[in-house]
Formats: C-alpha cells, sequence, structure tokens
C-alpha cells in the first residue's frame, strides 16, 4: 500500500488514481504494465525475477499488455479466459516468441506446430500414448525406478537433480528406442537440455536484433541444439538402415502412414523425437526433484506418504497395477505441479480478431499464459504458497482451470499421463525404501528459463528397508 500525503484529499487523490487508471488503458480494455523502459520494456524483471513479475499483473488487469523489446503481448490472468485460449486452438494458434524457439530448438513437432498440422501429427503420436503402450512402458518404468531405488546407500547425501534427470532420461530413452545405438543420442540430448531450455527462454524475451548478435549465451544455445539435432538425426539413420520394428516409439513412427499411405518425413519425425525426448525428461525429472524437496520440507506429510506406501507395496517396487491405491502420491505430484509446473509460460498468437472478455484482440496479437500465475492467484487458489495435497481430495472444489500444468484442449500435452504414471511410480518406491531429509529446507534457486528448474537440491537418505525385514521377522 502506497502511504498517501497528509495535504492532499481524498477526493483529489481519487481522481488522480482514476486519470492514471484511464491512461493504462488501450482501445481494448487491456491495460498495459507499468515499469516498461524505452527500448528494452519489461526485458530486465523478465530475465530477473519473471516469476515475482508475472504475479504482479492480475493486479492491474485480466489482460495486461506487456513489452518485449519493441513487441508487445497481452498476458492472460484468468482461468475462464485462459480456458478459452486454450479450448479455441484455431483462433488462439501456437506462435508468438516461446513457441517460435520451442520450434527453433526442436521442430515444428507436436509442441509448436500450427493448427493445421497439429490434427495429423497427434494422429500419428497418440498410439504410442494409448493405455496398452502405458502399461507396458510402465514395466520399464518399474524396472528403472528400482535400480535407482536400490543404488543409494544409508546415509548418503544425494544432488536429487541429477538422479532425477538420470531417471527420466533412462526411462524416456528405452521408451523411445530399444535399439543400444540410440543410446548416445540420449546422453547428447541429456548434456545439452540445460542450454537448450535456457536459450529458448532468453531468446524468447530478447528484442530481435539481441539474438541475432555472436553473445556467449546465443552460441551456447545453438551449440546445444545442433549437437542434439545432429544426435537424433544419427539415429533416425540408423533405424531407417536397420529396418527393424522394434516396438518403441520410433519404431512406430518409421512405420506410420498418413491416410494417402505415405510415411512421415526425416523432419517430422526428427522434430517428434526431439520433443518427446527433451520435453519428457526435463518436465519429468523438474517435477521429481521438487516433489523430493517439499517432502523435505513437511516431514508430516512424507510420513504420510510412507504409511500409504508401506501398506501398498511393502518393500518392493511400485508397478502399474499398484497405481488405483497409490493416491497420496499421485496427490502428491499434482500439488507440486501446482506449486512447480515445468512448463510455466506459454505463448498463442490469434490467427483472426477475437474477442476475450470485454476486450476485442486484433488478428497476430500475441497472447502470453502462465500456469503459475494462475496457480498462485489466491483469488481461485486459497493459500497459494502452501504445499497442501489434501486440496486435491475428491470432496475439494476447485474452479474449472485453476489447474493447467499439462494445458488443455486439443493441444493439451499428450504424455500427462506417462509424466504422472512415472512420477508417482518413482516418488512412492523412493518413499517407501527412504528417509528424505536435508538441513537447508529453503526453496533452492530458481533459475529462468523454460522450466522451474532447481538448484542444487541436495538430501540425505536414510534406509528403511532393512528395518522392515527385520520388523516383519519379528513378527
Amino acid at each position: 500500500m502506497v502511504d498517501r500525503p497528509v495535504h492532499e484529499p481524498d477526493t483529489i487523490l481519487d481522481r488522480r488514481e482514476g486519470e492514471q487508471r484511464a491512461m493504462a488503458k488501450n482501445h481494448g480494455g487491456i491495460t498495459r504494465a507499468p515499469g516498461a523502459l524505452p527500448v528494452v520494456g519489461h526485458l530486465l524483471p523478465l530475465l530477473r525475477d519473471p516469476l515475482r513479475f508475472l504475479n504482479t499483473l492480475p493486479a492491474h488487469g485480466d489482460l495486461v499488455q506487456i513489452r518485449l523489446g519493441p513487441q508487445t503481448a497481452v498476458v492472460v490472468c484468468r482461468p475462464e479466459l485462459v480456458q478459452q485460449v486454450l479450448l479455441n486452438d484455431r483462433i488462439y494458434d501456437k506462435g508468438g516468441p516461446i513457441i517460435e524457439r520451442v520450434g527453433n530448438a526442436l521442430g515444428d513437432g507436436i509442441a509448436s506446430c500450427p493448427h493445421s498440422a497439429h490434427r495429423r501429427q497427434r494422429r500419428s503420436l497418440q498410439p504410442a500414448f494409448s493405455r496398452t503402450c502405458l502399461r507396458e512402458y510402465a514395466a520399464i518404468m518399474t524396472d528403472r525406478i528400482d535400480t535407482l531405488a536400490t543404488g543409494w546407500s544409508d546415509g548418503q547425501t544425494i544432488e536429487v537433480g541429477e538422479q532425477m534427470y538420470a531417471l527420466a532420461s533412462d526411462t524416456i530413452a528405452r521408451t523411445l528406442f530399444t535399439a543400444e545405438a540410440a543410446a548416445p543420442a540420449v546422453d547428447t540430448v541429456s548434456a545439452c537440455l540445460p542450454d537448450i531450455f535456457r536459450g529458448i527462454y532468453q531468446q524468447a524475451v530478447l528484442p530481435p536484433v539481441l539474438r541475432r548478435l555472436p553473445l556467449p549465451s546465443n552460441k551456447r544455445y545453438e551449440r546445444a541444439r545442433n549437437r542434439a539435432w545432429a544426435a537424433v538425426s544419427k539415429t533416425i539413420s540408423l533405424y531407417r538402415q536397420d529396418g527393424e520394428a522394434r516396438g518403441d516409439v520410433l519404431s512406430m513412427l518409421l512405420a506410420t502412414r498418413d491416410d494417402a499411405g505415405d510415411g512421415l518425413g526425416d523432419a517430422e519425425i526428427h522434430a517428434q523425437i526431439m520433443t518427446l525426448l527433451v520435453a519428457g525428461i526435463d518436465t519429468t525429472a523438474v517435477a521429481l526433484t521438487w516433489a523430493v524437496h517439499l517432502l523435505c520440507q513437511h516431514p508430516e506429510i512424507q510420513e504420510r506418504l510412507r504409511a500409504e506406501t508401506t501398506e501398498v507395496l511393502g518393500a518392493r517396487t511400485a508397478t502399474w497395477d499398484d497405481l488405483p491405491r497409490l493416491d497420496l502420491a499421485r496427490r502428491v505430484i499434482t500439488e507440486t505441479l501446482r506449486l512447480y509446473p515445468p512448463g510455466w509460460i506459454f505463448t498463442r498468437t490469434t490467427s483472426t480478431e477475437a474477442r476475450l472478455a470485454d476486450a476485442v484482440i486484433p488478428p497476430g496479437t500475441t497472447l502470453v499464459y502462465s500456469p503459475y500465475l494462475i496457480h498462485h492467484d489466491a483469488r481461485f487458489n486459497p493459500r497459494p504458497d502452501s504445499f497442501d495435497p489434501d486440496r486435491w481430495l475428491p470432496e475439494q472444489e476447485h474452479e474449472r482451470g485453476t489447474l493447467i500444468p499439462f494445458g488443455g484442449g486439443a493441444r493439451k500435452c499428450l504424455g500427462d499421463n506417462y509424466a504422472m504414471t512415472l512420477a508417482t511410480l518413482a516418488l512412492a518406491t523412493i518413499v517407501t525404501h527412504w528417509r528424505l531429509s536435508r538441513g537447508d529446507l529453503q526453496a533452492p534457486t530458481i533459475e529462468p528459463r523454460m522450466t522451474l528448474t532447481p538448484h542444487r537440491v541436495q538430501v540425505r537418505v536414510e534406509g528403511l528397508k532393512s528395518d522392515r525385514v527385520a520388523e516383519s521377522v519379528r513378527q
């Protein structure tokens, strides 16, 4: 709250505040965010502390215009308006600086292709994410999770992010490729991920002229992207030369035929594999890292979760058939995704004139929506900064669109069930085998990039399996 000078009557101040609000309005009822600087606009807060900046915007209106250098974008700040954007992907098409940079990094795959190409691309990928396939993938998950959970030693301090990246990359790689020849590509992509995601975000908010300069950050991004592209291209070529049907996702894509009987080209297959690898590894690893951190911050919830997993699993590794009984584990992951959605900011572009609330949006307008902003708005998620998995109990009511970690509508993330399955099975198994603690319970720092990646989450693990075996013998 701003202190008012005592010598000015309220009526004068009210009139001045009204004039300022009127000046901040443009023709469509869209409010302009304050603080834009000449030339760079809101670049500095978007680079320094974008989450804090985003959370200030709803106070200025439901639709708030920001500046990215000479360009403008409209941030959508209410869940029902975000739902209109997500559910009308023909009008609010994939586009804008973030999606353009995603396409630059990964190719025009399912994450960034326009509406005109999306249906065909989704149909080509959908069979690989059927319930039957997910059950088969869950067997791979269980095997990889078991290797992870049994590989730690009592009293060891682990760097959680590294461990979760290893789990996610190994599991997703074995889903996409069964050929051993693909292993180098997975290692290369995993190593390039930080620079790719950092580069996507930085280039999205930088004015176009700065993207073209030989800055160190631009060079790192280009080098990482080119290395990852080359590695995936080599793997696709090896599969084509081999010609063997392996039952993995890449084999399915190579065998896919469109309505005219034509196969997918290498460019499209490349884009889909890059998208599944990069997005799948990073988002799942980030979600699990935050979940472990939150359980360390809230030992009472960790113990509740352990009680559930012990009853369901005993001392074994979680499997697909256990999922219906791992209710709290799933709610912990859901609440983690609310607090720290891995994909926290996205852009769309209007393909024609549109109307949101009382505003007329011209064609070609860039719209921004942020799951983080929506998830942390106290108007729609009470106590938004509190970790409370019980807010997702069936009897709790929620306004539609207040939880969107995977987007929505026809463009909702195709791998959402895959990610939730892997994260739930992994977290349940880890808590069954290990008690997790850390001395520093402050939230890790977050570097602005395409995902909300925490830095250096170091956790001490205390073994529990031997204690359970001893207890069962006594009984």
